[in-house]
């Protein structure tokens, strides 16, 4: 059975459609890419999936049952949702952020964590990295830090499906390395279904299994990396023109600055 099913799916706000129609299928296991220019309506996609948005039609449903029908509790075990813009002054510790990411286990009773969730978060900080960092308060952290941690609570959450939005995004290039290999890593392991939306059509071509192209809310491609980062199908879904560039061994799809500038 398919872990995630989107049938027939469309988010509107007011008279606009903001997604859809979409029609996917995603297998456990498997690391999905969404790729797509500004405005495309990654955001609003992922946070369907993730069941945060209520579609305006047609369905998502976690393991055939329709998200709308899940407990919100039962449905936070499932899925974790790591958004791209998050307050920076949260007035935590990355410790009790990752506990905070426990709240889904808490009974009614509960007015504490348990032994299980303080062992789930150190385990979350050590497989990033971040055991050192528990007691920082997080707006003491650098964005490469403060990303990770959030990744860390991802994984404390326990969700079986994380769902990443543009984790590299506002990130210098030696943390955007980090959180690429951190992400890298949890596909190597295969422990967790994966759903990335990201601008890196390098990165992304390196993680995914499939990259899902978005335009305009509509799916413009759906395939393996390497029959979706063609030139002909980037340009469609950026409007712009690319190029395929080979460094070091590998192709690359790149955009076509020559093509670009000229009158």
């Amino acid at each position: 059975m398919a872990l995630l099913r989107a049938s027939a799916l469309e988010w509107w706000v007011e008279a606009r459609r903001i997604v859809g129609p979409v029609d996917l299928v995603i297998e456990p296991g498997e690391c999905l890419g969404v790729i797509g220019p500004n405005g495309a309506g990654k955001t609003s996609l992922l946070r369907l999936m993730a069941g945060l948005e209520r579609p305006s039609a047609g369905t998502v449903e976690l393991d055939g049952r329709e998200l709308a029908r899940w407990p919100a509790k039962a449905r936070a075990r499932r899925i974790a949702y790591v958004p791209q813009l998050r307050p920076v002054a949260v007035p935590l510790t990355v410790r009790e952020l990752l506990l905070s990411a426990r709240y889904p286990y808490l009974s009614a009773r509960q007015v504490a964590p348990a032994a299980s969730d303080f062992e789930a978060v150190g385990q979350a900080a050590a497989q990033v990295g971040i055991t050192a960092l528990l007691e920082r308060p997080l707006r003491e952290l650098s964005g490469g830090e403060r990303q990770t941690a959030y990744i860390a609570a991802a994984l404390a959450q326990g969700g079986d499906l994380l769902v990443f939005d543009e984790p590299t995004t506002h990130l210098d290039a030696g943390n955007r390395r980090r959180v690429a290999s951190l992400l890298l890593e949890l596909r190597r392991q295969a422990s967790h279904t994966l759903v990335v939306a990201t601008h890196d059509l390098r990165f992304a071509g390196r993680l995914c299994d499939r990259l899902l192209a978005l335009r305009d809310g509509r799916v413009v491609e759906c395939a393996a990396p390497a029959e979706v980062l063609q030139p002909a199908i980037l340009e469609r879904l950026f409007g712009a023109p690319f190029k395929l560039w080979r460094e070091g061994g590998e192709t690359l799809p790149v955009l076509d600055l020559e093509r670009s500038v000229r009158p």
